[in-house]
């Protein structure tokens, strides 16, 4: 049954992707900053897609700090959306940058943890579990 509703939990995020447009890393600022407008100027000299993902990863682990869960359920809703429809550049930066950087915030805090969406805790599991292999 778990099985089952992995597969169509993949199939549901695949027919998601194919309606919506691909975002590029060029993107990413634009998504980030109307989403989040305290990002906004952290980001806006950052050129690379992994530095802008690095402002991201910092203003979550902020935002977990001092205890906004509503931000932080937020921040992730957004890492999981550019997760889902990113290009292959900005998926590879919310898997090495972001979820990555946020690693210690997640390995102490699990309410923290368990306010990840269910795709991005499944890739932080399989990259804690994988480490070092």
């Amino acid at each position: 049954m778990s099985a089952t509703v992995d597969l169509l939990k993949i199939k549901s995020e695949l027919a998601l992707k194919n309606n919506m447009h691909t975002i590029t890393e060029n993107e990413v600022l634009f998504l980030l900053s109307s989403e989040l407008p305290q990002i906004g100027i952290e980001v806006s000299n950052q050129t690379s897609i992994y530095n802008v993902i690095g402002c991201f990863a910092d203003v979550t682990k902020h935002m977990a700090k001092v205890g906004d869960l509503k931000e932080v359920k937020h921040c992730f809703n957004i890492a999981e959306k550019l997760w889902i429809a990113g290009n292959g550049t900005v998926k590879n930066a919310i898997e090495n940058g972001y979820l990555f950087s946020l690693s210690s915030v997640l390995d102490l805090n699990t309410k923290i943890k368990d306010l990840l969406c269910a795709p991005l805790r499944k890739e932080y599991n399989r990259q804690v579990c994988s480490h070092g292999i």
